[in-house]
């Protein structure tokens, strides 16, 4: 059996196709989809999609989760204190070096590519750079917003360091 086979044909009554037996059906019709659209009214207006909710849903879903939030400043305090406390333990090393091979050699060695064309020094054992007094530009203000220029003094060890210049050359 195909399944046009089982499916029943209900025959119209004759007396149902006139027009007012067909305007009494559509009025029925009309008045129980009304009927059902205005219980399910509410409801419908609470599930739509308007822009204020949409909007409402973007802001939940691009908001931060504490935790996440807590967790990041946790570990950017963190790293900050071992980046201090890697800067202070390699000034540490830096002052304690002797800058001077056990051999007692200088360990000192000569920079020369700068522009205004004075040495610069650099120790191969604490990597400290010795610079001259030379011009330096501060970081910005609301005065200077390109910062404003300064001579910095020279590094206390520049004497010693250009030492290196009379037995290097």
């Amino acid at each position: 059996m195909s399944t046009t086979e089982k499916i029943e044909k209900f025959e119209t009554p004759k007396e149902l196709l006139t027009p007012a037996a067909q305007a009494y059906t559509n009025n029925l019709i009309n008045e129980a989809i009304k009927g059902v659209f205005a219980q399910l009214g509410p409801i419908l207006e609470s599930i739509a999609l308007t822009p204020e909710k949409l909007a409402q849903a973007e802001a939940l879903r691009r908001a931060p989760d504490p935790a996440a939030v807590a967790r990041e400043l946790r570990e950017r305090k963190l790293t900050q204190q071992e980046a201090e406390e890697n800067r202070q333990n390699l000034l540490r090393n830096q002052a304690a070096c002797p800058h001077r091979y056990p051999t007692g050699q200088l360990s000192i060695n000569v920079v020369r590519n700068y522009p205004d064309r004075q040495p610069r020094f650099t120790c191969a054992l604490c990597s400290v750079w010795i610079n001259p007094r030379e011009w330096q530009i501060g970081p910005p203000d609301a005065e200077n917003p390109r910062g404003k220029p300064f001579i910095a003094e020279a590094h206390p060890q520049f004497k010693m360091a250009s030492e290196v210049l009379a037995t290097k050359g």
